[in-house]
């Protein structure tokens, strides 16, 4: 089969023929139809971080039809349609029995410790493998796995509830839906900050009720004037910018020392994150997000909870994929979310 390989940081992924995996008992073998680009992709090509097998086949955004299931497998069949669950748990360690599967002991990654989605084949647990709803394109599917649901889970564990006001900063594709989130659990104010004209108007469509151009304003000054000087309940850093990061923790503490919000870090941070003047408040880094969350996810995508419509602005055939890589990486025009298709 096809699949691109990545032999190391700043060398484009190079087109090549490798064997068909081979199905286990309790596997199932999909064949690729969508695959998006994640920002950890970009690190890995930049060195930022690193996968940690190389050579390696990265992609982890993954959506498909069943080709073929082992012979222990008997919730899937040939030709059901299907997202990938990109984290691989034991599902018998202490985190798995609690439902946090994305903190197994054990735990490995599609497309970080073993070969991922940017090739025409990959092979994963059958339990791994999620029915899409009929109506679900294969593109969505394929970021319902990773840029949908995570931010999903990063709301979760700031205990978002009906009634808070929530600031993302940085409006990628985890960014953007997070804001979207916000307004399905019931924010009162969705406060969206960028740098990017583009993304900000997104934003707005998306459920955004204010949206601040950081490059023009003061964050936190314009924060503090939304919320007559309380903060904000939640803050969602999703950029890795390590100046947003200081600006997240700065919005949910108010003229007060006395309380303050929850912080949620999503994006990867190069940096120590140094946390002051939170009190009664919460700082947490989110990974990633559970079987169970994903599943509810696709769930709300099938009952039209949340509108992925506007998600992909750049849709590739697989063929082109470092063409595609090099679209998110330049973030040149109105680019989102690119998905690479088969």
């Amino acid at each position: 089969m096809k699949a691109f390989r990545y032999h190391g940081p700043k060398i484009p992924l190079t087109f090549e023929d490798i064997p068909r995996p081979s199905v286990g008992p309790r596997d199932a073998l999909i064949e690729v139809r969508a695959s998006g680009i994640c920002g950890s992709d970009l690190h890995y090509y930049h060195g930022t971080i690193l996968p940690k097998a190389v050579p390696i086949t990265l992609g982890h955004e993954v959506s498909g039809t069943v080709e073929e299931v082992g012979e222990d497998v008997s919730d899937l069949a040939v030709g059901d349609r299907v997202c990938v669950h990109y984290v691989i748990s034991c599902g018998d360690c202490v985190h798995c029995g609690q439902g946090n599967d994305n903190r197994c002991r054990r735990r490995r990654s599609i497309g970080t410790h073993m070969d991922g989605g940017f090739a025409e084949y990959v092979v994963v647990p059958s339990r791994n493998a999620f029915k899409l709803p009929s109506d679900v394109p294969f593109e969505h599917g394929a970021i319902i796995g990773c840029a949908v649901s995570t931010p999903f889970h990063a709301l979760r564990i700031a205990g978002t509830g009906p009634g808070d006001n929530v600031v993302v900063f940085g409006l990628g594709g985890v960014g953007m839906h997070a804001v979207a989130w916000a307004r399905v659990f019931g924010a009162s104010k969705v406060v969206a900050v960028d740098i990017i004209e583009f993304k900000l108007r997104l934003a707005r469509e998306l459920g955004a009720d204010v949206a601040i151009n950081a490059s023009e304003e003061d964050a936190v000054d314009a924060i503090r004037d939304l919320t007559d000087d309380w903060g904000m309940d939640v803050a969602l850093e999703c950029s890795g910018s390590e100046g947003a990061m200081r600006d997240a923790l700065k919005s949910v503490c108010g003229k007060t020392p006395y309380a303050s919000g929850r912080v949620v870090s999503v994006a990867f941070q190069e940096k120590p994150v140094r946390v002051d003047g939170l009190r009664e408040g919460a700082f947490r880094k989110s990974g990633d997000h559970t079987r169970d969350e994903l599943r509810r996810v696709i769930e709300l995508a099938g009952a039209k909870r949340i509108d992925l419509s506007k998600s992909i602005t750049h849709r590739l055939a697989f063929e082109e994929l470092n063409a595609a890589i090099e679209v998110l990486d330049r973030k040149e025009g109105d680019v989102l979310k690119v998905v690479v298709t088969r």
